[in-house]
């Protein structure tokens, strides 16, 4: 009978991980969002849940970063911030030419702010992310404006 808990309690983590893990993406490819509103849906939901994993692959460190790097991320960001973040802010937004734009967003709780620095093609269809960078320290993605 203990087996059958414990083998239940594995799968139920198993399973969490992989609902978890899955991609907001619709099976679009990473780096690539239906517009502008799913980009930030899946940043900001993910970014403020600290699921820094799930961050980096919609955002296309698939083919850089191991699981067990993305994993190692994740956990590193979750102890520099032990609580959920609160607020999401654009700090900056230059929109420029032929469907490009740029932001540089903080996101935070009290007075812990982790910031991401983005750019984004608008497609006919599609949006597309080439860039994507987050950081504790804001000056390091200033340096991106």
């Amino acid at each position: 009978m203990r087996f059958l808990t414990i083998a239940a309690m594995v799968l139920t983590l198993v399973l969490t991980f992989t609902v978890n893990t899955a991609r907001a993406q619709d099976d679009l490819p990473e780096s690539v969002f239906r517009d502008y509103d799913h980009m930030r849906e899946v940043l900001d939901t993910n970014m403020m849940s600290r699921q820094i994993g799930v961050v980096m692959r919609n955002f296309g460190a698939s083919d850089e970063m191991t699981p067990e790097q993305l994993s190692a991320l994740e956990n590193q960001v979750r102890g520099i911030f032990p609580q959920d973040f609160e607020t999401a802010e654009i700090i900056l937004r230059d929109e420029l030419k032929n469907g490009w734009a740029r932001e540089l967003l903080a996101y935070y709780t009290g007075i812990s702010y982790i910031y991401v620095a983005v750019f984004y093609h608008q497609r006919e269809d599609f949006l597309v992310v080439p860039f994507f960078r987050f950081n504790t320290d804001m000056l390091e993605l200033l340096a991106e404006f």
